[in-house]
C-alpha cells in the first residue's frame, strides 16, 4: 500500500539530506546504513543502481533481494529525475532484521500530475550526451513505477513538504 502525508511544518537544514526522525513506524536501530547523494541528471539512475547493488552484496542480501532493491530504486530516482526539479537526489538505505528500508529524497517541487515521456531523446530535443542506459530509462514506457514500487514493497510511504519530498519504502527479506 502507498500513503501519502503532507507535512506542512517547515524542516530545519539544508534540505539536501532528509530530515532526522523521517522513518517508517516501528524501524529503530539499523544494523548497517548507505548513504549518498547525486545531482538529479539521467546519469545519477544508473549510478544509484550500483550503489545499491555493490551494499546489499556487501550486506550478504540474496540475489532476489538486489534484483527488487534494483527495481525500487531505479523507479523512485527515476520519479525524481524526470517529475521532481531537484537539482539533487539523496539515496539512504537502511537494513534491519527482516527488512531493508529505502528512503529516495529529493529538494524539488512535489507534483501531483504525472508527466508522461514518449519518443526518443532526439524527438524531445534531450542532449546527445546522456549515456544509453540513462536514455533508454528516460524515454521507455512509463506510468506503472509506482505500481512496481508498491507490489515489491511491504509499506511505502510518500512524504511531500516545502523543502522536497521523501518516499520511504520497506522491502520485506525472506
Amino acid at each position: 500500500m502507498i500513503t501519502a502525508k503532507h507535512e506542512h511544518q517547515p524542516r530545519t537544514g539544508t534540505g539536501a539530506v532528509p530530515a532526522a526522525g523521517v522513518t517508517l513506524p516501528a524501524r529503530t536501530g539499523a544494523r548497517c546504513e548507505a548513504l549518498t547523494s547525486l545531482p538529479a541528471t539521467p546519469e545519477a539512475a544508473p549510478a544509484l543502481r550500483r550503489f545499491a547493488t555493490t551494499s546489499a552484496r556487501a550486506w550478504h542480501l540474496g540475489a532476489g533481494a538486489c534484483e527488487a532493491l534494483t527495481l525500487v530504486v531505479t523507479e523512485l530516482v527515476t520519479n525524481v529525475i524526470l517529475h521532481s526539479g531537484s537539482p539533487r537526489v539523496t539515496l539512504r538505505l537502511r537494513l534491519f532484521p527482516g527488512a531493508l528500508q529505502i528512503e529516495v529524497h529529493d529538494t524539488g517541487r512535489w507534483h501531483r500530475d504525472v508527466t508522461r515521456r514518449t519518443g526518443t531523446p532526439a524527438a524531445l530535443g534531450a542532449d546527445a550526451a546522456v549515456a544509453p542506459e540513462a536514455a533508454d530509462l528516460l524515454y521507455s514506457e512509463s506510468g506503472r513505477g509506482l505500481a512496481l514500487v508498491e507490489a515489491y514493497t511491504a509499506h511505502t510511504t510518500i512524504r511531500p513538504s516545502r523543502t522536497g519530498t521523501t518516499v520511504l519504502a520497506e522491502l520485506p527479506l525472506t
